[in-house]
């Protein structure tokens, strides 16, 4: 099911703790804040007439499709409603930084409500980019995620100066890329410039080679974090919290970078790899995170008519080994499985296609990998 816990609760609990730098100053051409603001304007209109997008409404649905009447009635309604902002934040994305409100006001308190602001947003830019693919314009559904990875690259900065809007940025990007999971799944694409709406290969290549990365994240918050620490303000278990998050994004990043070179893969060579080395060749180096090496698997039919099934896997929470879901696709975050009163863990599995089980079980299964 969808999951809509977000780190910014995570992060309010982290408040007390924190220390603020000032915003950069730029000119204001420069300036991305005031686009935004105008935006989340735009979307807070919205709000007070119960013109909402569903990730942002009490719905609850399947995070992947096919999605229910009143997904797509809210759906339809927000995406109409919100052109204006979605429009802004793609213009926003020619500016390179943001003079960004202070999380101190004049008196000394805390303002975190741009930030609710900024996950409000972000709900709506990633639903309308589901609703563009699903209306067929998928090289439209990937430049409003690309309009999403810049604000998540602005909130949190070139050298991070607080713990809560580097939080807050992580689960903004974690959300474009559960968007870009869902969408590379079904993702048509070409080689043809003069054909506008499938995501151009090219493209494709691009944004592997921005969201993949092997380098551990901690260092770009090690001066931060060793400030708070030093200072009283925060405590190990608390750095160590905030650093499994970002280790935790950038292993999303990858299985994502993963399902696409998947999807790189097929048409030229007419099916899905067989190997993780064969994988390997589409992109940037062998791809590995925090917990070792990254793997892929192309597992075969498990009922007559049933297609293949590739996933893309860390070894991330694989304390009990690994072993995949079988009750359901997967294209995000899940805690692990219930086997009796014991959880298990056996890392994180993401689809790279839209499979589907023979029969679908409410209760959580899954299988060891072999």
């Amino acid at each position: 099911m969808l999951r809509r816990a977000i780190l910014v609760s995570f992060a309010l609990g982290l408040l007390p703790s924190l220390t603020w730098a000032a915003a950069p100053t730029s000119r204001p051409s420069d300036d991305a804040w005031p686009l935004y603001a105008r935006a989340i304007q735009r979307v807070a209109e919205g709000d007070r007439a119960n013109i909402m997008s569903p990730a942002a409404s009490p719905l609850d649905y399947p995070e992947y499709p096919p999605y229910s009447a009143e997904w797509h009635r809210l759906e339809t309604a927000s995406y109409a409603f919100n052109a204006p902002a979605r429009a802004l934040v793609h213009e926003a994305r020619s500016r390179d930084t943001a003079n960004l409100p202070p999380l101190l006001n004049a008196d000394r308190a805390i303002n975190v409500g741009y930030l609710f602001d900024c996950r409000n947003l972000a709900n709506e830019i990633g639903d309308a980019a589901l609703e563009q693919h699903l209306h067929g314009d998928d090289a439209s559904a990937i430049e409003s995620l690309r309009d999403l990875l810049h604000l998540s690259d602005l909130l949190d900065g070139p050298a991070p100066s607080s713990v809560v809007q580097s939080l807050v940025a992580i689960g903004i990007r974690m959300l474009a890329i559960n968007r870009l999971e869902i969408i590379t799944a079904d993702v048509s694409l070409t080689s043809d410039p003069a054909d506008p709406k499938p995501l151009q290969i090219a493209t494709a290549k691009e944004l592997i080679r921005q969201l993949f990365d092997v380098n551990d994240p901690a260092p770009r918050y090690a001066d931060l974090l060793k400030r708070e620490v030093a200072g009283g303000h925060e405590t190990t278990a608390g750095r160590d919290r905030f650093l499994l998050q970002m280790r935790r994004g950038q292993m999303e990043c990858n299985l994502a970078s993963m399902s696409l070179a998947c999807h790189l893969f097929r048409p030229a060579n007419h099916r899905w790899p067989a190997s993780i080395e064969e994988l390997t060749a589409y992109l940037p180096a062998p791809p590995r995170d925090a917990w070792g090496p990254m793997g892929y698997v192309l597992l075969k039919p498990d009922h007559p008519g049933a297609d293949e099934r590739p996933l893309v896997y860390s070894q991330c929470d694989s304390k009990s080994g690994l072993f995949y879901p079988t009750s359901e696709p997967h294209y995000s975050w899940y805690p692990g499985f219930h086997a009796g009163n014991t959880l298990k863990h056996g890392g994180q599995f993401r689809d790279v296609s839209l499979w589907a089980p023979a029969h679908p079980n409410p209760e959580p299964t899954t299988q060891p990998l072999r």
